[in-house]
């Protein structure tokens, strides 16, 4: 990629601890941290990757080869969460302007802005595009219609705020999860909670898989993966963070973020933030047994998230140095 000013660090090479190293494909462009990072479906068009970042600028880049397409210009403040519809033609965020607001992603254009009267943490549209799903610190689950730019639903029942919601496959129901510690399953007919799973810590991640089978969330050092079909967990595995910069005898620490191989053979994960030795690595687990198999370095600060694309070649880091990092699921295996 294009290298741009302090991007171009020299990063040594050989000083990998423990598995091969591979080079990612670099994306500067963002000036803080890259919080959130979603990729589309795949359309007609190709693959999308957008961008959540602290710069207030989100971006949309080819998913296939991280190459920029445009910046969304608008927000005053960080931006926590973005994402696109099911045929990628709109783009919808949340910030802590207190504002989420809808994009033409072929143009850039802002279409509106949705006011939700706290920090926005996550916004999600629901499969058919037509519902934005909202939630921050505002402790509630805010539903808008995209078509009408109007509220429909307020749900209430989380007790702190609300890190991550998401719309499952049907449509008609959601998850959310954040600070009081509890994934929650809202049924959008009714607006009720239909079921509420004590976990670990504050839930700081969730990961629907593209075929909408399985939902991975985050919270302490465990991964927890739930069946969207049956509606239960499937399997939590421990999963703590040890950052090899301190040569692996520091206390263990949280997971921040995980996303699952479409194959669901292995799954990625970034570290924490808030200790004095940021843990800037990818880390890599087999999803059979929770043992880290890969662990991946070329940030320069804490990841803050990952994701897989949807033919699981590949997959994004995004960081608190401003990059994003693309890397191969499969390093060794010959590109064409």
């Amino acid at each position: 990629g294009d290298w741009i000013g302090a991007s171009s660090l020299h990063v040594p090479t050989g000083s990998m601890e423990g598995t091969a190293s591979q080079a990612p494909l670099v994306c500067p462009g963002h000036s803080r941290g890259v919080v959130q990072l979603s990729y589309s479906n795949i359309t007609p068009d190709g693959l999308f990757l957008i961008s959540a970042c602290l710069d207030a600028k989100p971006m949309l880049r080819r998913g296939e080869t991280g190459d920029w397409i445009g910046t969304f210009e608008g927000h005053k403040g960080a931006v926590w969460s973005a994402r696109l519809d099911t045929p990628a033609l709109r783009a919808a965020t949340g910030a802590a302007d207190f504002t989420a607001r809808l994009w033409d992603a072929l143009t850039g254009d802002e279409l509106h802005q949705f006011n939700c009267a706290h920090i926005v943490k996550s916004v999600c549209f629901s499969p058919d595009s037509h519902q934005l799903l909202c939630a921050g610190k505002f402790k509630k689950l805010k539903l808008y219609d995209v078509e009408k730019l109007a509220p429909t639903a307020e749900i209430e029942g989380h007790t702190a705020g609300v890190k991550t919601a998401l719309f499952l496959p049907c449509g008609t129901k959601a998850v959310s999860g954040g600070e009081d510690k509890t994934l929650r399953v809202w049924d959008l007919k009714s607006n009720q909670q239909i079921q509420s799973i004590e976990v670990q810590k504050e839930i700081t991640s969730m990961d629907l898989a593209y075929d909408g089978s399985m939902l991975t969330l985050t919270a302490g050092t465990q991964v927890h993966f739930w069946d969207t079909t049956k509606q239960e967990m499937l399997k939590t595995l421990d999963c703590p963070i040890v950052n090899p910069t301190l040569g692996g005898n520091v206390k263990v620490q949280d997971i921040t973020s995980a996303s699952l191989s479409p194959d669901k053979k292995k799954f990625i994960a970034g570290g924490p933030a808030d200790q004095a030795w940021p843990d800037p690595w990818v880390h890599v687990f087999d999803f059979e047994t929770g043992v880290e198999v890969e662990c991946n370095k070329g940030h320069h600060g804490h990841v803050w998230d990952v994701a897989f694309a949807p033919d699981g070649e590949t997959y994004a880091s995004g960081a608190d140095d401003g990059t994003i990092r693309i890397w191969q699921t499969n390093p060794g295996k010959a590109s064409e």
